[in-house]
């Protein structure tokens, strides 16, 4: 199972709802997609900007299905909702921000993501936890982007069915 598809199994079904009570407390409900419109950055400065970018795109790449976190742009969205959450939640991401930088800063971009992500189920340090938050908004975002929904999920919107056509898939006949 590819990493993308193993990704959409685990995160679709809770995050349907709750990216779309994130994105509507934050006004932001067009439909069902999140689309950065004019959004100038209110939070991350340009250069936070372009390396969150760059390490979202690691986190979900183009690939041959659809593109990935940066087309959708994601750290638009991310940049939004730290901007707009309380002070505790802007300190955890200015902290994050700082220790990802400080391992960037020593190696390279993906080696320093590698390394914040090695210890992502039991995360101990800044780095490790920032991992975590940055992963979780990665996955909001781009899933409640016009790119998540339509072009990498497929999804059509509320098509009535007059019956259930079934699985097409041959192991299932």
């Amino acid at each position: 199972m590819k990493r993308r598809q193993a990704l959409k199994i685990v995160t679709l079904g809770a995050l349907a709802e709750a990216a779309s009570q994130s994105v509507a407390a934050h006004g932001l409900a067009s439909g069902y997609a999140w689309t950065p419109g004019d959004h100038h950055l209110a939070f991350f400065s340009e250069d936070e900007n372009r390396m969150i970018d760059e390490l979202m795109e690691m986190i979900i790449p183009a690939d041959d299905h659809s593109p990935g976190a940066h087309a959708a742009q994601v750290s638009l969205f991310a940049d939004l909702m730290v901007s707009t959450s309380d002070v505790a939640e802007q300190q955890r991401w200015r902290r994050g921000l700082e220790a990802m930088q400080e391992e960037v800063s020593r190696s390279s971009t993906a080696q320093a993501l590698a390394k914040a992500a090695a210890n992502e189920s039991h995360p101990e340090t800044e780095l490790e936890r920032f991992f975590v938050v940055l992963k979780r908004m990665t996955v909001d975002g781009y899933y409640t982007s016009e790119i998540g929904i339509h072009q990498d999920l497929n999804y059509q919107g509320n098509a009535y069915l007059s019956e259930f056509p079934g699985c097409e898939h041959e192991a299932h006949h």
